[in-house]
């Protein structure tokens, strides 16, 4: 059965994209086919995390899927094939809200852990899951910048749709040239992120702590490459796609016999 079908560009290779996204048998898992060739959604599969999360297997790489992989976390698909025709999936309006909306709803998929996980970065930053009885997540964000400061986003998994799903990507005016630099953020716009100025956010924001959200949301989606969710309080404090990636890879090896 094919849920639907999503065209638009890649935020960082301004590459057009159609993704299809269809329902697979249980036991199947969460795969990308690219006209290189098959990618199994894992945490082993992780080729790069700068700015996005790239999967990649033998000739194929897909880039930005975490959004995806969010609205599959947070609607518990463990089973779906995603046909695309481009090196990126579609930005859309630079959150999770697009694919939530056409996916079908099933419990969380969570799944306990033995001890606590502890995963660390530069600055601060760092990502601690200790076990619990069900699943909260608490995200922090921290700059040096008048209007952002400190944000705080947590999520105790449910309406994900009306809380998490609708948080857009975002980026600070002055990094916009070195992404373009970079050769990131090619396919950009006002359509599909939030601008951060000195003195205001272009456009508008969702939420008071949009940015915040939008940080727990990518980590949703790095942690399903673990294929599950822990029953655990995580706390993420600065993450990133290399430190989300890095505690998918420490929960996928999980011996559960």
């Amino acid at each position: 059965m094919i849920y639907a079908t999503r065209t638009g560009v890649g935020i960082h290779t301004g590459q057009p994209c159609t993704a299809t996204l269809e329902a697979l048998p249980p036991g199947s898992g969460i795969v990308f086919d690219t006209p290189q060739g098959r990618i199994q959604a894992q945490a082993e599969n992780v080729t790069e995390t700068l700015r996005c999360t790239v999967l990649g297997s033998g000739e194929a790489r897909l880039s930005t899927v975490e959004h995806l992989l969010s609205a599959c976390a947070g609607y518990g698909i463990r089973d779906l094939k995603v046909t695309v025709d481009g090196p990126e999936l579609p930005i859309l309006d630079g959150s999770a809200a697009g694919w939530a909306q056409v996916l079908p709803q099933s419990p969380l998929y969570l799944r306990e852990i033995p001890e606590p996980l502890i995963v660390t970065g530069k600055g601060g930053a760092f990502i601690a899951c200790y076990p619990a009885e069900t699943l909260t997540v608490t995200c922090a964000i921290a700059f040096e910048h008048p209007l952002v400061g400190t944000q705080v986003a947590r999520w105790e998994g449910d309406a994900y749709l009306e809380e998490i799903a609708p948080a857009r990507t975002f980026g600070f005016i002055e990094e916009v040239q070195k992404l373009l630099d970079a050769g990131l953020a090619k396919g950009g716009s006002l359509d599909n992120a939030v601008i951060v100025h000195q003195d205001r956010y272009e456009p508008s924001l969702r939420f008071d702590n949009e940015l915040a959200r939008h940080k727990l949301l990518d980590l949703l989606g790095d942690i399903w490459l673990a294929g599950f969710l822990p029953k655990a309080d995580i706390i993420a404090m600065k993450p990133s796609h290399g430190l989300n990636c890095r505690l998918a890879s420490l929960l996928s090896r999980i011996d559960f016999e």
